[in-house]
């Protein structure tokens, strides 16, 4: 059994498991960029919100209060992780820029994710992230935070067959953005390569091949620099979808 006076700490320890994991794991506030206290600091003060609004169950039995903190943690990474896979189709997309436009040797170290990332897949990934703040990305989710502990009690959450089903439907999602975002580039290249390959057949002569590595990558900065503009378009509808998918995830989640 656990003492009466603890109640107020377990509580508070409930919900900041949940916040905490959920920063951790969600896009921006998951940057190595944030310090870890910036991040501690933010949780503590958004627990305390939610705490002071009441509410907040608490188990009397440690077994069952251990197994409410862990599910409380498995809530918050599967909430921000959603988030997370919705943004990382710019980085998605620009990879595969990258492969067909031939930028994928010059891949470099990324300090902030400790991976190797190519040059268009990192643009487009700090882009996402201006994105992200322009259209207060970083708003609707701590919102969309707040709202899932009056969606999904502490230590109440299922991940069962519909949660499931909307974590297929987010990823689902992704792949369709990362297509939109790739595709006209994709395709000037695809054409690019067919024209090459009519010239090498015209004028056996010509090294199609070292020219086709500047032309190549000269076309897919031309088309990307033209249909940057349409990358607000899509910045908009990541909103729509991630705010209508991270409902659908809470309402999947709840008891």
């Amino acid at each position: 059994m656990i003492a009466v006076g603890l109640a107020p700490w377990l509580q508070l320890l409930l919900v900041l498991a949940r916040i905490l994991s959920f920063l951790v794991s969600a896009p921006l506030f998951n940057r190595r960029h944030i310090p870890g206290l910036s991040k501690i600091g933010l949780a503590m003060l958004l627990s305390l919100v939610v705490v002071a609004q009441g509410g907040v169950p608490v188990e009397r039995d440690l077994g069952t209060f251990v197994s409410a903190l862990v599910l409380e943690v498995t809530t918050g990474l599967a909430a921000g992780m959603l988030a997370n896979w919705l943004l990382l189709c710019f980085q998605m997309g620009g990879a595969v820029i990258d492969q067909q436009a031939g930028f994928g040797t010059a891949a470099v170290l990324d300090p902030t994710s400790l991976t190797q990332v190519s040059l268009v897949s990192n643009l487009l990934l700090y882009l996402s992230l201006v994105l992200f703040l322009a259209l207060d990305g970083h708003h609707l989710i701590l919102l969309a935070l707040l709202r899932s502990f009056f969606i999904v009690p502490a230590g109440s959450a299922v991940l069962g067959v519909s949660w499931a089903e909307v974590v297929l439907t987010v990823m689902t999602g992704a792949a369709s953005l990362t297509l939109r975002l790739a595709i006209p580039v994709v395709a000037a290249l695809i054409i690019t390569d067919v024209t090459l390959g009519m010239l090498g057949r015209a004028v056996p002569q010509l090294n199609v091949l070292m020219l086709g590595l500047p032309a190549k990558a000269g076309v897919a900065l031309l088309v990307l620099a033209a249909t940057s503009p349409l990358l607000l378009g899509v910045g908009d509808t990541l909103m729509v979808t991630l705010e209508t998918e991270l409902a659908k995830m809470l309402g999947a989640m709840s008891p």
